[in-house]
């Protein structure tokens, strides 16, 4: 019986060996960390198997599908796009020698600007993050009736040492294990977070989220916070400078985003053999 469940969890990689478009993202040496590693969970739910992925420090100029993440910078010519942003680092056209790519979709309207005014790339008005479908792709993960935690803070990984969980026993870390990471997140009743990923999927299954901000570090550039919810239809968005006013605040108002939209623009026809993860975006998550 061991050897049956072993086989049958290794079959997709034969079922579907080096098939599909390769996927780009973001990876830090020895750390995993738990927004841009949502970009291969997501995709690889949707495709309904394993795809190939290439990390940053890979230099293979094949075609490939960047999703989830600031990693604009890291396109080639004719790449695709879905979701991704621009970084603030790298928001400048001497950072870029394209003059084509797929554009379904970008993150918010700060990166289409940037494409279609700096780079004279043609770009789509259609926003979203793709980690807001996550409750759709994913049914098995529920929001908790009764949750734990009254809040959770879950600082992005260079804010991670001014939350130490000896003095903090709420925090969570975005090195931890991404379903870990969820099941905090949907067992809790407020999230506070530097992430940018923990307030998507916090506001993605309606728990009330507010974006703290308290260092103005390189690896925290703003812009993509101000992207994502100019995305979302909030421009008068506010962030905490810390715990106690984010409690105080409570959370940003719901996003508004055309889900549906953003799954369909989705680059289905790079894996014209699978049977696609359709969500019905007519019932709540």
């Amino acid at each position: 019986m061991r050897t049956l469940i072993v086989f049958l969890a290794i079959l997709p990689i034969f079922l579907f060996p080096e098939e599909g478009l390769p996927l780009f993202y973001w990876q830090e040496d020895k750390l995993a960390n738990f927004g841009d590693l949502l970009s291969r969970v997501l995709v690889e739910r949707i495709v309904n198997g394993p795809v190939r992925c290439y990390t940053k420090k890979g230099k293979n100029q094949d075609k490939k599908l960047l999703a989830i993440g600031s990693i604009l910078y890291f396109a080639h010519e004719d790449d695709v796009i879905w979701g991704s942003g621009v970084n603030g680092k790298t928001a400048d056209k001497q950072f870029y020698d394209l003059k084509h790519l797929d554009v379904r979709a970008v993150r918010g309207p700060i990166t289409r600007r940037f494409l279609k005014e700096e780079l004279g790339i043609d770009c789509p008005e259609v926003y979203g993050d793709p980690g807001l479908l996550f409750p759709y792709l994913f049914p098995e993960f529920k929001r908790k009736e009764n949750p734990k935690y009254d809040f959770i803070i879950i600082p992005h990984y260079s804010d991670a040492q001014y939350f130490l969980k000896s003095d903090y026993e709420n925090v969570v870390y975005t090195s931890e294990p991404w379903k870990e990471i969820i099941d905090k997140i949907l067992d809790s009743r407020f999230v506070i977070a530097s992430s940018l990923h923990a307030v998507i999927i916090a506001e993605a299954y309606g728990i009330p989220a507010r974006l703290l901000r308290i260092t103005d570090s390189r690896h925290n550039h703003f812009l993509k916070y101000k992207d994502y919810y100019l995305g979302t239809n909030r421009p008068n968005f506010l962030y905490a400078t810390s715990v106690e006013e984010a409690l105080r605040m409570g959370g940003e108002d719901p996003f508004q985003c055309d889900l549906k939209k953003l799954y369909e623009v989705f680059p289905f026809e790079f894996w014209p053999d699978r049977i696609f993860y359709h969500p019905n975006f007519d019932l709540p998550p």
